[in-house]
């Protein structure tokens, strides 16, 4: 089968709105109560049914090229935009998951993996896989941004951490009296009364 996005005719990046109407469409084109006797159509109906389930459900495509099936028929950019719908869906280990099927690791593989270990938090990995994406096509303004935005936030986590100073009463009577009134009820099983 081809590449499920180019059956449909639309971008990797199309919205979930955009895929349902471009399936919708080819659905009315193709359908075989509108064409009855047509196998092409026939034929192209079932292509454009598989290319739409596949793209809405990744989770079987996954677990098919789990099995030693290629779902997307060949296509390592196919893993990478089935990895893309699941980091735009938050679900960044079944990308992680789908990512770590591909052999071919370009660019876009490391920025892809970049976004999916952030969501995860796996910062340091994230960091270094962003920066991969960027060596290795420096002019890619997409990875560049991504990789100021993660500097960015790394910066602003030891702005953060470096402004920790902990738990300090220094200054704050009623923190005192609270923690006074505390040591009394543990220490002494009651509050003193004066």
């Amino acid at each position: 089968m081809r590449d499920p996005y180019q059956v449909l005719g639309v971008s990797p990046n199309a919205s979930d709105d955009e895929i349902k109407q471009a399936y919708r469409k080819l659905a009315k084109k193709y359908h075989p109560d509108l064409n009855p006797g047509d196998e092409n159509a026939a034929r192209k109906m079932q292509e454009v049914n598989a290319a739409y389930e596949q793209i809405k459900n990744p989770e079987k495509a996954q677990q098919s090229s789990q099995s030693g099936y290629d779902p997307f028929g060949g296509y390592q950019r196919s893993y990478q935009q089935g990895a893309y719908r699941y980091i735009r869906m938050g679900r960044h280990q079944e990308a992680l998951n789908i990512l770590s099927n591909s052999t071919h690791r370009n660019a876009h593989w490391y920025y892809l993996s970049a976004l999916a270990n952030n969501g995860l938090g796996n910062d340091v990995t994230a960091m270094e896989h962003i920066r991969k994406a960027v060596s290795m096509a420096p002019d890619n303004a997409l990875y560049l941004q991504t990789l100021r935005r993660m500097q960015a936030g790394e910066e602003a986590y030891r702005e953060q951490a470096g402004s920790y100073k902990g738990f300090s009463m220094r200054g704050s009577p009623c923190a005192s009296l609270c923690l006074c009134y505390l040591c009394q009820l543990f220490c002494c099983r009651g509050p003193i009364c004066c």
